[in-house]
């Protein structure tokens, strides 16, 4: 992904966000999950920019790697976007 690339993601998920209302009472259920999807996007997206800011590119690597999987699976599967949350490093090894 370029830099003009995740700018333009980032804005895209931001805008998304906005057009939610911001009131949790009012959202639906299914609201609320996409609510924590968007929020989750954009935290992992600005991870991957203080990466490439910082030229960490093991973080960089994880943090593009954790949201190619969200952006794929986790939207569908609620057990993979609790794996995602919890931030584990799979470098144990």
């Amino acid at each position: 992904m370029t830099d003009e690339e995740l700018q333009k993601e980032i804005q895209d998920v931001c805008e998304s966000i906005d057009n939610l209302p911001k009131s949790d009472k009012s959202l639906s259920k299914e609201e609320r999950k996409c609510r924590a999807v968007l929020l989750l996007k954009k935290e992992l997206l600005d991870k991957i920019k203080d990466a490439r800011e910082k030229n960490d590119k093991n973080a960089e690597l994880h943090h593009s790697m954790v949201y190619g999987l969200l952006t794929s699976w986790g939207e569908t599967h609620p057990y993979l976007m609790s794996l995602v949350q919890s931030n584990l490093r799979w470098s144990a090894f």
